[in-house]
């Protein structure tokens, strides 16, 4: 899993961001990607930034071919076209059994906190969900603050091109990407959130594809 614990923690260290390829046996992500797959508690969800009445600004969710997702559809569209933050993608909050063993063990703890330079990583399960992205689906820029420490994605993603958008872009000031990452199956990212955290982005997934790009992400406090 880690075999290269070192060159890891020298990459985190020169540039708050290291990623880790085949971090599972194949027979164990394999297992993970097909019950998501399979996993009927995906709903797409919606960030419009619009105040609700006792509910403050929440995250709001549309099933697809309804009036109401047209309507959330055109909103968030409308924010990404004025450079605001918005974004569109299907999440559940479910946590495949073996996801839940490995983030929970104080083994795979302690490798990442050797990693990152970080002590007493804490594990934020309540805030980590399963994302999967289609279709027009996006994450606009954004940083990760007052969310944790460390944040992490785990690429549950087959076969993925460039072409297809989908692709993570990490930015040094809000408009000039330094760093972009084509997800690839089996591989974890880990990157620095401090502070006033780093802009990044998930591009457009163009419209027409029927593939669907699927991370588990979340944060390390």
């Amino acid at each position: 899993m880690f075999d290269h614990l070192l060159k890891y923690r020298e990459e985190f260290s020169q540039t708050g961001q290291v990623i880790i390829k085949n971090l599972l046996p194949e027979n164990q992500v394999e297992q993970i990607y097909q019950d998501y797959l399979n996993n009927n508690e995906f709903k797409v969800a919606f960030w419009t930034g619009e105040e609700i009445e006792g509910e403050g600004t929440p995250i709001q969710y549309a099933d697809k071919n309804t009036e109401r997702y047209n309507i959330l559809t055109k909103q968030v569209y409308e924010l990404e076209g004025n450079n605001t933050f918005s974004y569109r993608f299907s999440r559940t909050n479910w946590i495949q059994p073996l996801l839940y063993e490995l983030w929970s063990s104080k083994i795979f703890s302690s490798y990442i906190e050797f990693i990152t330079g970080q002590e007493n990583l804490r594990w934020v399960k309540d805030s980590s969900f399963t994302s999967k992205y289609e279709a027009g689906d996006f994450l606009y820029t954004h940083t990760d603050i007052n969310h944790g420490r460390i944040a992490f994605v785990y690429q549950l993603t087959k076969d993925w091109l460039p072409g297809y958008g989908g692709l993570f872009m990490r930015m040094d000031d809000w408009v000039n990407v330094d760093h972009t990452i084509i997800p690839q199956f089996n591989q974890l990212t880990l990157f620095d959130v401090q502070g006033e955290g780093t802009p990044h982005i998930v591009t457009n997934v163009i419209p027409g594809l029927k593939k669907s790009r699927m991370a588990y992400s979340g944060w390390l406090a």
